[in-house]
């Protein structure tokens, strides 16, 4: 079995496999913080703003809708303990909405435009239009509950665990998210008939800021792992893969 050194190398092992058998998983070590307002709540609150349909009431809007956004993204990052690393730096919410498209949970058109019309509402001092809040609200909105979503799978998949099929070959392999250690680690056993047991590791870890991009390939296969695991598709989880390669991220 050649040597696992990188993201792309577990990413060339899945695309060479015929057969993937789901064996089992593992529930996560997630905590989630609770905080006295949640994103839902400042949802509300701009829900009702927006009915007033007051000058004042439209202001409220804004500032409650980015009330929400942040808190929504605090605690998701707060949840997989990856927040020091933002805050040490002072990242930028333009930073933070980045690192959720680049792991996958949103399409970057989406995550330009979110951009784009909190820019537009926070730094010029006019009475938003109707349009922008509805837009903005709904934009928010839909934030909210992917990443709630997310969070509810990265609480039920914190261990995967495969069966690959390669020709003659089996391999074992197990991919873990360590929530305390900021790290996904990729475990590859060679369970072939008559050879000897070999073994090969990857421990990618998010320790500084430096670490983000091959943090962000591996948090990619991970999600697209507990997709296939929960679903079956072997087609799509290889097609989804090959995407990752063709768009050079890994």
């Amino acid at each position: 079995m050649e040597d696992i050194t990188e993201v792309k190398d577990i990413v060339q092992i899945i695309l060479r496999t015929d057969e993937i058998e789901r064996d089992g998983s593992n529930g996560s070590n997630i905590s989630i913080p609770i905080y006295d307002i949640s994103s839902e709540e400042f949802l509300e609150f701009a829900e009702n703003a927006i009915a007033s349909e007051t000058k004042e009431g439209m202001v409220n809007t804004i500032s409650n809708l980015k009330r929400a956004l942040d808190c929504e993204m605090d605690m998701f990052f707060e949840s997989i303990n990856v927040k020091r690393i933002f805050d040490k730096k002072n990242l930028k919410f333009e930073k933070k909405s980045q690192f959720l498209a680049d792991i996958g949970l949103f399409p970057i058109q989406t995550i330009n435009k979110l951009n784009f019309i909190r820019n537009k509402l926070e730094h010029e001092y006019k009475t938003p239009e109707i349009y922008d809040l509805h837009t903005y609200y709904e934009l928010v909105w839909s934030v909210v509950k992917i990443l709630d979503l997310y969070l509810e799978l990265l609480f039920t998949n914190g261990e995967i665990n495969l069966e690959l099929h390669i020709e003659k070959n089996v391999y074992y392999f197990t991919m873990k998210h360590d929530i305390k250690g900021c790290a996904f680690i990729f475990e590859i056993i060679d369970w072939t008939k008559g050879k000897e047991r070999e073994q090969k590791r990857l421990d990618v870890t998010l320790k500084n800021q430096e670490d983000t991009d091959g943090f962000v390939k591996a948090f990619n296969v991970f999600l697209l792992s507990i997709q296939y695991f929960d679903y079956g598709n072997l087609n799509l989880y290889k097609m989804k893969m090959k995407k990752l390669i063709k768009t050079e991220m890994l």
